[in-house]
């Protein structure tokens, strides 16, 4: 009994001591609505990364961002290295590295929508802030935003001075560099600034066993300059310039002993070992373009306009089958190489204002873009006399032309000081043209399948017209100064499209797939408790999905009647996901912080025909059921001139399928992160360690499986880490 009341005497000492010396959490101001507002007040499931965050959280790469949030799935597959796959609340997309691929969930730089998945997956450089809006986003975004949407803020200069740089290098031989300057040129008139970013990889982690190196070097480039004039009282004008060049080594599978001669699968050789031949695996990007985003204040609104150019040079080329073709090692598979050019110009104009003695708030506005791109697509595979090895011998050349159109309003009443009312409706039309030729690849002879196109120069050509009305209706209330709960119905729409991975097979070229549309409904619960020490958010979504698209895994015969493999994207079924996020974070004391967050989806089986012609019912792909994170920061001054600083963080996904046919699951894993630094309290100097993965655990995140053609697995990587030496000024 007195080792209870001596117990329970320690714990009601920590907390009184806890809330004693609890300190408040800031304010934090997200754009989510197109206005900046505290993202407490927001009626909408989104999550702020800050700056801060940023570095704790060791997001060094758009891939990492779904690590911290609930039921966002972000990894790379087949393509180059700065592929990205997007997967959220039972929506995905499997193909990122085409022209014609379109994600679900819309991906944002300085507010402007960025198309192309393929090229996406680069180092963050300068970053002010991330903002991530989780289900449709259908009057104010509306473009691919199915799903939600990835908002990444870039730093913009103004009277404030800065300077920064920071150099690191950790294993595998690798070396990072980063800096910016920025700050007035002209006081309260005119600022400047300019970032950059360098990284270098001469080590990998992948062993080839075929050639006796290792692969998973890079060599990465940024810059963005930008110019910000602000000295009219009404007029506000930022001018940004960004370049990008990304070389690297690709994307390296991992083979597998096809399912049946080993169970469970497990590969070829070690965890980490490819057996593809010489130069077969690389990737090379070259990014650049310009934004003007200018506003006016009329007084009644403001008028803003956003003005974007984007050029993308992307090649990329890879084995299917890791250099493991039917289990064979050292066998190569099917050899792909792309060779890409995209041209993306938008134009927005919003118009934002305030009406009926400020209870009236309300935004309408126009979207234009134009996105005109070709590619060049080769496989070769040469039968080598082992069973079960197919010829493979094309090249597709497409091109493709997208013009996007929308006009856009929303309002939001008060009826009261606490209750509040949206309605918005957004009007949206996608105009695509796709042409694609199919000749001799590089083996010199064509495998191109001669139906439905019956003589050279086997040539598809195909438009398409989508369009649709997307309506929101939300209901907020503010309970206390603290607490606001909402709930909203919305419609979500993405476009159809057609086929790049055909594979020369001309009868899938010549199909396309029609429109995703969900109807979303959700409830949201937001509050700061104990003084504002404890953040607790959460969402509840229900997701009706109509003519949900999926890629699927199909045979097929090439125009030698050799058997193959062609990976069309389908409307596969209607389906209905439904699920809870929560997000909560405590500061119990000054300078520790806690933070978890929790995903949890169910979702109905999707019904379709599989490749035997019957009717099958699968699970949706890249859906965990439980996705997870859990960790902490804390920072101690020791004088008052340094302070230490460390932290820690766990990552855990449920297992799930890699594709709709469930052919292939993905184990379970969970990973931890952490961070230990030494510096000043105001910044100026900071060492810091950080390791990802501090367990090394062997984890992989996709894969693909193709009865005798490919057993491939994307693995997550290693134990790494880095010191890295920061100063600001």
């Amino acid at each position: 009994m007195q080792q209870k009341i001596w117990g329970t005497s320690i714990v009601l000492a920590i907390i009184t001591f806890i809330a004693g010396n609890a300190v408040a959490m800031d304010e934090i101001v997200v754009e989510a609505t197109r206005r900046a507002r505290d993202v407490q007040e927001v009626p909408v499931a989104v999550t702020p990364i800050s700056r801060d965050q940023i570095s704790k959280l060791q997001i060094d790469t758009t891939q990492d961002i779904g690590d911290a949030i609930p039921n966002l799935q972000t990894y790379t597959v087949t393509a180059g290295a700065q592929a990205l796959q997007l997967h959220a609340r039972g929506a995905s997309v499997q193909n990122p590295g085409f022209n014609t691929s379109e994600s679900p969930v819309g991906f944002y730089v300085d507010d402007v929508y960025r198309g192309r998945l393929g090229s996406i997956n680069l180092n963050l450089t300068d970053i002010e802030r991330i903002e991530v809006l989780r289900g449709p986003q259908a009057t104010l975004y509306g473009r691919n935003t199915l799903a939600g949407a990835v908002k990444v803020f870039s730093r913009t200069p103004d009277d404030e001075f800065w300077a920064d740089a920071s150099v690191g290098y950790g294993n595998y031989e690798t070396f990072e560099g980063k800096g910016s300057i920025g700050g007035p040129l002209i006081e309260g008139a005119l600022a400047a600034s300019f970032a950059f970013g360098y990284d270098k990889r001469d080590d990998g982690w992948v062993d080839n066993n075929n050639t006796g190196g290792n692969v998973g070097e890079y060599e990465n480039k940024i810059g963005r300059a930008k110019l910000h004039y602000y000295g009219m009282e009404n007029f506000d004008a930022t001018l940004t310039i960004f370049g990008v060049d990304a070389e690297n080594d690709g994307y390296n599978g991992i083979p597998y002993v096809p399912f049946g001669q080993s169970k469970p699968s497990s590969p070829i050789g070690d965890f980490y070992d490819n057996f593809s031949p010489a130069n077969a695996n690389y990737g090379d990007t070259d990014q650049s373009g310009f934004t003007l985003d200018a506003s006016y204040e009329f007084g009644f609104a403001t008028l803003r306009s956003i003005t974007a150019l984007t050029d993308i040079d992307d090649e990329f080329g890879f084995d299917l089958a890791g250099g493991g073709f039917a289990g064979f090692p050292g066998v190569p598979g099917l050899l792909i190489t792309s060779d890409s050019n995209n041209d993306q110009w938008s134009q927005e104009f919003q118009l934002l204002g305030a009406s009926f003695n400020d209870r009236l708030e309300w935004i309408t506005g126009f979207f234009y873009m134009n996105e005109d791109g070709d590619q060049a697509y080769t496989g070769f595979a040469d039968d080598p006399g082992t069973p079960a090895i197919i010829e493979v011998d094309f090249q597709e050349d497409t091109d493709t032309e997208t013009d996007s159109y929308a006009v856009f309003a929303e309002g939001t009443w008060s009826f009261t000081d606490r209750l509040r009312g949206t309605v918005g409706l957004r009007w949206s039309k996608d105009e695509k043209d796709f042409e694609i030729m199919c000749g001799a690849g590089p083996g010199g002879t064509s495998s191109c399948a001669d139906s439905p196109i019956a003589n050279p120069p086997f040539t598809v050509k195909l438009d398409e017209d989508y369009d649709e009305w997307t309506p929101k209706l939300g209901l907020d209330y503010q309970i206390t100064d603290n607490v606001l709960t909402y709930a909203t119905v919305s419609k979500g729409f993405q476009a159809g499209g057609f086929q790049t991975l055909c594979f020369g097979n001309l009868a899938c070229a010549d199909s396309d797939y029609d429109p995703q549309k969900v109807w979303s409904y959700e409830l949201g619960f937001k509050a700061d408790l104990l003084d504002n020490t404890v953040r607790l958010n959460t969402a509840l979504f229900y997701a009706a999905y109509e003519d949900i698209q999926q890629t699927v895994i199909t045979p097929a015969l090439d125009a030698g009647g050799n058997p193959t493999v062609v990976f069309p994207t389908d409307n596969v079924d209607d389906v209905d996901v439904w699920g809870i996020e929560v997000e909560t974070y405590w500061t119990p004391t000054d300078g520790l912080n806690f933070f978890g967050s929790l995903g949890y989806m169910d979702a109905d089986e999707v019904s379709f025909t599989d490749n035997l012609g019957g009717n099958v019912e699968r699970d949706l792909p890249s859906n965990p059921d439980v996705s997870a994170r859990l960790g902490f920061d804390y920072t101690r001054e020791i004088t008052s001139a340094v302070e230490v600083f460390f932290g820690a963080d766990m990552i855990y996904s449920d297992n799930y399928y890699s594709e709709v046919g469930n052919a292939l699951e993905i184990d379970d894993y969970t990973r931890g992160n952490g961070f230990l630094g030494l510096g000043r309290p105001d910044g100026r100097w900071q060492v810091i360690g950080t390791v990802k993965n501090i367990t090394d655990e062997d984890d992989n995140v996709s894969g693909i499986f193709a009865p005798g053609f490919t057993n491939i697995r994307t693995p997550l990587p290693p134990r790494e880490y880095m010191v890295t030496l920061k100063v600001a000024y």
